[in-house]
């Protein structure tokens, strides 16, 4: 039962939100209610692995306490996190260790994103950061429906004080009508982007992608329009999840994090990474870079970037394009970080720089297609060649749907605010990178045009929602 589906939509969402703020009023169902919500959503997902997960958050917050009360804590810490990664590489790298001709095991729901709050939760513990909870405080911080499926990675110092709220108080556990307008809002452009725009990117690559790894001719021009086509397919399908995400939680009275804010408006590697997929980035830097930099020796900033750009690659798969992802990414960044070192570029340039930036930054990322969407070095080889004009095929291609899809999609982007922007007032300063913050004139505000635009985008959904497949990220 995904977002994107009827069921969801339509019957499991509103009898949820409505149940929840009827019960919601009796005290002993403060907790217990929307991890029982979270616990069925998850069931009617992934039934069969729901045990799974229930064991994962008993084990976790059994070590949470083991490591808040003993002296050794990093020892505990060590051993703890070493069976959180094992758990998770079993799963995820399954291919790799079973017996050739056995079944690969199906990825628990969330899997990724479940273990990697887990582990946040861990260290903070045995940095005196995070404070014991009980186990329903802890459960359902780390079952929260909405972010199961594909993120965003919750932390808890933002989201157990708002699960921790007492009744009769104006918290966030108690939505206000406001609150309703703004999730739909979310969800409603959310679902829109997932359904209706998503896929005509995906339709703007054609079959290049096919024909590549089959070592087919592909012309230059419809190469560098497949590997701009998947990029802004993968911005929609996973920026579109995650603002049905935090519509969906908002209507519950609970914030999520934001997990992407514009990142096309970026002028350098470094700022898109900042706003691709923020919760990820802030977890790596937190709990990687940061320690791996306790030092302060430059060459350790450049290897701790390295090092991170690696470890969001094999996040993404164990193939050798991927592997060779994360080190054209580690030298883009760390070589966006050695330029402004040396003086070569401003951290705040001028107007030709920051243009030039962004055309730089979106020809950089869209090259990196090449290693991200394809399954293996053969097919990847073909995409680089296309995209340098050596793939033996027409410069241009037969038909322009995809060059205009793919103008329209850049102009709109560099231009336009993002709908973050236009909600931004109505997030947490927590939430939202607010000096990233475009102002505009649409911000959302409850007004009649709003209300129409978010009734005439939901309905768009929802004519298209049987036609759309499920998230690229779902479960990962």
């Amino acid at each position: 039962m995904s977002f994107t589906s009827y069921w969801f939509a339509l019957a499991f969402l509103p009898l949820s939100a409505y149940g929840y703020r009827h019960l919601l009023q009796k005290s002993h169902f403060n907790l217990l209610l929307p991890l029982l919500i979270s616990l069925l959503f998850y069931y009617l997902n992934d039934a069969h692995n729901l045990l799974l997960f229930c064991v994962s958050m008993g084990a976790n917050w059994l070590l949470a306490g083991l490591i808040g009360r003993n002296r050794e804590k990093t020892r505990y810490l060590a051993l703890a996190i070493a069976g959180n990664l094992c758990f998770l590489a079993l799963y995820k790298y399954a291919k790799f260790f079973v017996v050739p001709g056995t079944a690969i095991p199906a990825l628990p729901l969330g899997i990724s994103y479940f273990t990697f709050t887990q582990i946040a939760f861990l260290v903070d513990t045995a940095r005196g950061q995070a404070r014991s909870t009980n186990p329903l405080e802890y459960a359902l911080f780390v079952a929260w429906f909405p972010h199961l499926p594909a993120g965003p990675l919750l932390s808890h110092k933002d989201m157990l004080p708002q699960f921790m709220a007492t009744p009769g108080t104006s918290s966030a556990l108690h939505p206000e009508p406001r609150d309703y307008a703004v999730g739909l809002t979310l969800f409603a452009i959310g679902l829109l982007k997932k359904s209706c725009i998503a896929p005509i990117f995906h339709h703007a690559q054609g079959d290049v992608f096919q024909r590549a790894g089959q070592g087919d001719p592909i012309g230059l021009v419809e190469t560098w329009i497949a590997c701009l086509g998947f990029l802004f397919e993968t911005y929609y399908d996973f920026c579109g999840y995650s603002e049905m995400a935090m519509g969906i939680s908002r209507m519950f009275g609970i914030h999520l994090p934001v997990n992407f804010h514009a990142p096309f408006k970026s002028s350098s590697p470094v700022e898109f990474w900042t706003r691709w997929h923020v919760t990820l980035g802030a977890f790596m830097r937190d709990y990687l870079y940061r320690p791996l930099t306790k030092k302060r020796q430059v060459w350790r900033h450049y290897a701790a970037l390295f090092v991170v750009m690696m470890a969001v690659a094999i996040w993404h798969g164990a193939t050798v394009p991927l592997l060779i992802f994360g080190v054209y990414q580690g030298l883009l960044v760390t070589g966006n970080h050695a330029l402004r070192r040396w003086n070569l570029i401003a951290r705040k340039g001028g107007r030709l720089q920051h243009w030039a930036g962004r055309v730089f930054t979106l020809a950089a990322i869209a090259f990196s297609v090449s290693l991200w969407a394809t399954p293996d070095w053969h097919a990847a080889q073909y995409v680089i060649l296309g995209l340098m004009g050596a793939g033996h095929a027409a410069i241009w291609p037969a038909g322009y749907f995809g060059i205009t899809a793919i103008f329209a999609a850049i102009a709109f982007n560099w231009s336009a605010p993002s709908l973050i922007d236009l909600v931004a007032k109505e997030l947490p300063a927590w939430s939202v990178q607010l000096k990233k913050s475009t102002i505009s004139t649409l911000a959302w505000k409850p007004s009649l045009a709003w209300a129409v635009a978010v009734a005439v985008a939901l309905c768009l959904a929802l004519i298209n929602l049987s036609a759309v497949k499920e998230f690229k990220y779902a479960g990962f």
